[in-house]
C-alpha cells in the first residue's frame, strides 16, 4: 500500500513537471504584444474641453453686430412654364399668312439691251410681252405683268458711242383721243466719247392699261455744252 501511494504522487510529480515545462516553452515562443500606431496617437489626442459659457455669449453678441453680406451672385434664370392644354382640348396653331412674293419692277432703263435698233414699243398682252423680252434679254424670264390692269411703253435710243448717253420718258399725257408719251435724249459731256464703245439706251416702264392709241413724242435732246 505504501508502495503504490509513492507511485501515484511521483506520477503527479512528473505531470505536473511536464506541465510546467510546457507553459515556459509556450511563453518563450510567444510575442510581446504591442498596440497599434494608430491605436497610441488616439490615446495621445487631448480631449477638447468645452467652451465656456461667457466667450459663447460674446460670439453671439459679435453675430448680431456684423451684418451677412448678400451674396453678389445673379440668380439663376427660371424659363417660363407653357401653360397647359385642358385635357379634351386641342390646343389653338398660330396660322400665318402667306407670304407675298417681290413686285415686279414699273420701270426698267439702262443701255445693255440686246435690241439695236431705234424705236419705240407698245405692248399689250403676255404673249407680245414674252416675245419683246426674248429679244430684250434672251437669256432670263420675262417678269410678271398683269395686262389685265396694265399696259408697257417703251423707247430705245440706238447705238451710242459712250456710256453717258441716256433716254427716257418725261411725261406720259391723256389727250382726246390718244394717250401722248413726251421722250428725251440726254448727250454726255464734251471729251466723254470712247473708241470702241458701243451702248444702246433704252427705257420701258408699266402704266395704267387703257385702249387708247398711243402716240411717241420726241423732244429735243438735253445738251450739256449749251
Amino acid at each position: 500500500m505504501f508502495s503504490l501511494s509513492i507511485k501515484r504522487v511521483a506520477a503527479v510529480g512528473i505531470v505536473l513537471g511536464a506541465a510546467l515545462i510546457l507553459w515556459k516553452m509556450r511563453k518563450m515562443t510567444e510575442k510581446p504584444y504591442t498596440p497599434a500606431p494608430w491605436l497610441e496617437t488616439a490615446k495621445k489626442l487631448p480631449t477638447p474641453s468645452p467652451v465656456p459659457a461667457e466667450v459663447s455669449s460674446k460670439i453671439a453678441v459679435i453675430k448680431k453686430l456684423v451684418p451677412v453680406k448678400p451674396s453678389s451672385r445673379p440668380a439663376p434664370a427660371t424659363m417660363p412654364a407653357k401653360p397647359i392644354a385642358p385635357v379634351g382640348q386641342v390646343p389653338q396653331t398660330i396660322v400665318l399668312p402667306p407670304t407675298q412674293p417681290p413686285a415686279a419692277p414699273l420701270e426698267w432703263q439702262g443701255n445693255d439691251t440686246s435690241i439695236e435698233h431705234p424705236g419705240e414699243v407698245v405692248i399689250r398682252n403676255d404673249h407680245q410681252w414674252v416675245q419683246f423680252w426674248a429679244e430684250h434679254r434672251p437669256h432670263e424670264a420675262a417678269p410678271e405683268v398683269d395686262f389685265t390692269q396694265a399696259m408697257v411703253v417703251g423707247v430705245f435710243a440706238g447705238p451710242r458711242p459712250a456710256d453717258q448717253f441716256t433716254i427716257r420718258m418725261v411725261d406720259i399725257r391723256t389727250l382726246p383721243g390718244s394717250l401722248t408719251v413726251d421722250y428725251q435724249e440726254k448727250l454726255p459731256p464734251p471729251g466723254t466719247f470712247a473708241v470702241n464703245v458701243t451702248v444702246y439706251p433704252y427705257q420701258f416702264k408699266v402704266i395704267p392699261r387703257t385702249t387708247l392709241p398711243v402716240k411717241f413724242n420726241k423732244l429735243a435732246p438735253i445738251n450739256p455744252n449749251r
